[in-house]
């Protein structure tokens, strides 16, 4: 049942000035990594309608969250759930939000509530409702019915608890005019605070290609939306202009493929980067984009270089030809490779997502993958980041590992066993002994990302920071170099036992292996930390170290 039957009361002196509808307050409760456009379009778009929005972060305390709900006094608390495995501490969060604001409406959002509502109502008993797939218009009118005391079980978009069960009402349109929404929502932002200001912004919705691992493409034909939605150019260029007129120095393209669709597609890109040199916006404007390695051509990418364009993040995810076919990447290792070259030639920093291992991986074709890292960043052009395959919701990956009885429905986590056992001693050692090198913000691999990343980008206009270069590829080699030879020798070693241990570290082989790379690791991040140390304009734009 819903929490809104005594609301009519607390509404009447919200009233916005000039209009007859009450004014309602919105709580949003979710990660901001990369400013969370998905939710910031959601806070425009009711604010649009007059309505007051509030952004609060669920990792921080809660009872501080608890006493902000109170303060804020809510109509609707909408939580942002990116990641399924982030159920359990969002079913913990509502429920103290529950007592805090006993009579609000409860929604949530995102990818795995999208594909599973039936599910996220069952696992988080405080919530009312889900918001499915693109939000604006169904949260909107969401919060125009509940101002109203009108019924909402029925609306399109919307998955609601009602008197006989749970509802899951037909999707609704996505919008095929991107423009006619407002921006999103970067009020509570101070760019001017920063060292060196970044905004994300997003030009387009949507992505053509149907990679197995992914869900993107599933959550906007959901909307009845197919392939790529652009923006009109000229008015991204007005946002970009809007946001370096606030200070912001480094752009963060949000697009899942900036370059996808084709000639279509690119010739997109190249409109907003001539509109963006026309306006000047190039000389104090950087660009991070997220494209495949086969867009990667030097007639695509000059123009958006001259533009600002100075880090790619591709979508690389496999260097196993099998491995790829089982991604349907439609993709050969050697086009990641003359991406990369290409990259270097143009004097651009990159990084990219890399899957070391998969649901079918073999010992061969994990094998396969470290071989080809050392030809693809051997030379440290960039850390070497690694997981294994998450199979999320609305994946053609997931549909098939539950088809095989490898997936528990009732496990957020996903968690599967690999084919070959020895593969799952391997991954537990993998993850285990490079945790804090992949994933820590004060990791050696983030360090020496953020390192590249400036000294690519300042190596023209400072040169100061030329000889950083160097200094952070030679690092950056040294770590890749540790990180390949200590998993060859791992899965060499689990090659050849035959019995298995019940854990890595039981093993003492791995466990010594284990102990060495974590050693050298922690050595490599004092060497990292003296290089920034000595240069003090470079420490300010970087994570504190101590």
């Amino acid at each position: 049942m819903t929490h809104h039957l005594s609301l009519l009361g607390r509404l009447a002196s919200r009233r916005v000035p000039g209009s007859r509808s009450p004014r309602a307050r919105v709580l949003f409760v979710c990660y901001q990594d990369q400013d969370n456009l998905g939710v910031r379009y959601l806070s425009s778009r009711l604010r649009e309608q007059g309505h007051e929005t509030r952004l609060v972060s669920p990792s921080q305390d809660i009872a501080e969250l608890e006493r902000t709900a109170r303060r804020f006094d809510p109509l609707v608390v909408g939580f942002s759930l990116i990641f399924q495995f982030h159920v359990a501490s969002f079913r913990h969060i509502a429920a103290r939000l529950r007592s805090a604001c006993p009579t609000a409406h409860f929604t949530i959002g995102g990818h795995y509530a999208s594909f599973e509502p039936e599910r996220v109502l069952a696992r988080i008993p405080a919530l009312d409702s889900v918001v499915r797939f693109e939000g604006e218009d169904t949260l909107a009118e969401l919060v125009d019915r509940l101002v109203q005391g009108a019924e909402v079980h029925a609306l399109p978009g919307l998955a609601a608890r009602t008197e006989q069960g749970i509802s899951v009402n037909a999707s609704r349109a996505g919008r095929d005019d991107l423009d006619a929404l407002p921006w999103p929502d970067r009020d509570d932002i101070d760019y001017e605070r920063e060292v060196l200001p970044m905004a994300s912004i997003l030009g387009s919705r949507g992505c053509p290609w149907r990679c197995s691992f992914c869900s993107i493409i599933t959550f906007y034909e959901a909307n009845g939306t197919r392939g790529r939605r652009r923006r009109d150019p000229r008015r991204v260029v007005d946002e970009m202009e809007h946001l370096q007129r606030r200070g912001v120095r480094v752009l963060l393209w949000q697009d899942d493929d900036f370059l996808a669709g084709g000639k279509a597609g690119v010739a997109w890109a190249h409109a907003i980067a001539e509109e963006s040199v026309r306006r000047g916006l190039h000389r104090s404007l950087s660009w991070k984009i997220s494209c495949r390695s086969d867009e990667i051509k030097d007639g695509v990418l000059a123009p958006l270089v001259q533009a600002g364009l100075t880090h790619v993040y591709m979508g690389v995810e496999s260097g196993d030809p099998d491995n790829l076919r089982s991604m349907n990447k439609l993709l050969l290792p050697e086009v990641h490779l003359r991406a990369g070259e290409m990259l270097r030639e143009l004097g651009l920093s990159f990084d990219f997502g890399f899957m070391l291992l998969e649901p079918w991986s073999t010992l061969a074709t994990v094998r396969n993958n470290l071989s080809f890292l050392r030809r693809f960043v051997g030379d440290g052009a960039a850390p070497i980041p690694f997981c294994r395959t998450l199979p999320y919701a609305g994946t053609p990956i997931e549909q098939r590992l539950r088809e095989e009885g490898r997936l528990d429905p009732d496990d957020c986590d996903a968690d599967y066993r690999f084919l070959d056992a020895r593969l799952d001693v391997f991954y537990d050692f993998a993850l285990r002994t490079f945790s804090k090198r992949n994933h820590e913000r004060h990791g050696v691999a983030n360090l020496l990302r953020l390192l590249l990343f400036h000294a690519h980008r300042s190596a023209r206009s400072d040169p100061s920071v030329g000889a950083l270069k160097p200094l952070a590829l030679g690092l950056t080699r040294v770590s890749n170099s540790l990180l390949l030879e200590v998993l060859e020798a791992a899965l060499a070693h689990l090659e050849s036992i035959h019995e298995l241990p019940a854990r890595f570290d039981a093993d003492p082989v791995l466990d010594a292996l284990s102990r060495l790379a974590g050693e050298h690791d922690a050595r490599l991040l004092d060497d990292v930390r003296r290089l920034v140390r000595a240069r003090p304009r470079l420490a300010q734009q970087l994570p504190a170290l101590d």
